[in-house]
């Protein structure tokens, strides 16, 4: 189902990157299961990268231990929601504890893409986001964040469920997610451009469409840190 990968993942303007990331594919009895994940620490949180990468080792672990046995009765949307939030709650809460103890705010956002045979969920709490692409662009994910900042993370205030969608995989169809900066100065004409239209046909040019796009960002002022996971399937 998913043909191959790209991932970028670039410091930026700041001194250190707040962002964590990771892609995990695994054969189970009823099919391939694909994770892609981007967590976002809070820009000028205490403990940002913390968060993020904590978040990120937490779900990794989640998708290898809890996950398949969810997946045996088939791919049930409410099921794997109900299992990942309990997950959610959980290092929500710790996040929150290890930062009233240490007097530090520690808190990240998550953008989750799970693929499984044809099937795809969405899972987002924070401001990253995800496309699909084809011929057309077609946003995946609602616009997060208002004038006081992002309405929702982990690790921060009251633990709010992500929003969830899902549908069904197009043959040669893109997946692309992304952290804010990525999305900062790069507009999703410019996103369809170099990764839509079926053009991307391997890892290599998938590889350097995401770094063209990330130096247009930087030469257009971006100072944030840039992460991206683009997924090409048949």
């Amino acid at each position: 189902m998913v043909l191959f990968y790209s991932l970028l993942y670039e410091k930026g303007g700041r001194e250190r990157n707040e962002d964590s990331m990771a892609l995990h594919r695994m054969e189970t009895r009823a099919g391939e299961l694909t994770m892609a994940l981007i967590c976002d620490g809070m820009g000028g949180e205490d403990k940002g990268e913390l968060a993020s990468g904590y978040l990120v080792e937490c779900l990794s672990v989640w998708f290898y231990d809890k996950l398949p046995s969810v997946l045996r009765n088939g791919f049930r949307r409410g099921r794997i929601q109900r299992c990942l939030q309990r997950q959610l709650f959980t290092v929500h809460e710790e996040l929150r504890r290890f930062g009233l103890e240490n007097k530090l705010r520690c808190g990240t956002t998550m953008t989750m893409l799970l693929i499984f045979n044809r099937q795809y969920l969405l899972f987002q709490s924070g401001d990253s986001m995800a496309y699909s692409l084809g011929r057309k662009i077609r946003a995946l994910t609602p616009r997060q964040g208002n004038d006081r900042g992002v309405d929702r993370c982990i690790g921060i205030g009251s633990f709010k469920a992500p929003h969830m969608s899902g549908g069904r995989v197009a043959c040669n169809e893109g997946f692309l997610i992304h952290s804010d900066g990525f999305g900062d100065r790069i507009t999703p004409k410019d996103m369809l451009g170099a990764l839509g239209g079926g053009r991307i046909k391997e890892r290599g040019e998938a590889d350097k469409a995401l770094r063209t796009l990330a130096k247009a960002g930087v030469r257009r002022g971006c100072r944030d840190n840039m992460s991206a996971i683009y997924l090409g399937c048949s």
